[in-house]
């Protein structure tokens, strides 16, 4: 088994960015079953807002963020403000990935004494199973998953995201 980085770190790094306390739960692949996977981030036909980043370097890491619309909307209100448009909404949500993404690589690299650069985030509206499904299959042989829950709770609403880890397997 690979050394993983510790992805409840990430909670600090957000409750920080959006000034509003933020939950996770943790789930481990092995407690998922293929069945399941395209639900991860829940219904598989719900439309998501997606964000991808992988490690351009060193072993193999990859993030998948997903927020149901609704809440990459209520997401992009707290952080630009009432009425912000679609696409600032999305950058919105690229800029979480990439602060997400760099926490959570560099843990990753400190814990493998490795070096591991995040790629501009990716995103994109589309059905939450099918963007799973894409970024999963892609994935090389040994990957391991894991999954995050992520909840921020604002004075006025409750945001919630799915944050997906994949990680190569390393030789120890």
């Amino acid at each position: 088994m690979s050394q993983g980085a510790d992805p409840h770190a990430l909670g600090p790094v957000l409750a920080d960015l959006l000034g509003v306390p933020v939950e996770l739960s943790e789930r481990a692949g092995q407690e998922i079953t293929l069945r399941e996977l395209p639900h991860l981030a829940g219904p598989p036909d719900a439309p998501s807002v997606a964000v991808y980043l992988r490690a351009e370097s060193g072993q193999g890491a990859q993030i998948l963020l997903l927020f149901p619309v609704g809440d990459a909307r209520a997401l992009g209100d707290l952080m630009l403000g009432d009425g912000a448009p679609q696409e600032a909404i999305l950058d919105a949500c690229r800029e979480i990935g990439n602060v997400v993404a760099g926490r959570y690589f560099s843990d990753l690299a400190d814990r493998r004494a490795s070096r591991l650069t995040p790629t501009a985030p990716l995103s994109t509206v589309d059905m939450a199973g099918a963007v799973i499904s894409s970024v999963l299959a892609s994935s090389p042989p040994g990957t391991e998953l894991r999954s995050l829950a992520i909840r921020m709770h604002a004075a006025d609403r409750s945001i919630g995201a799915t944050l997906i880890l994949l990680q190569a397997e390393v030789a120890s």
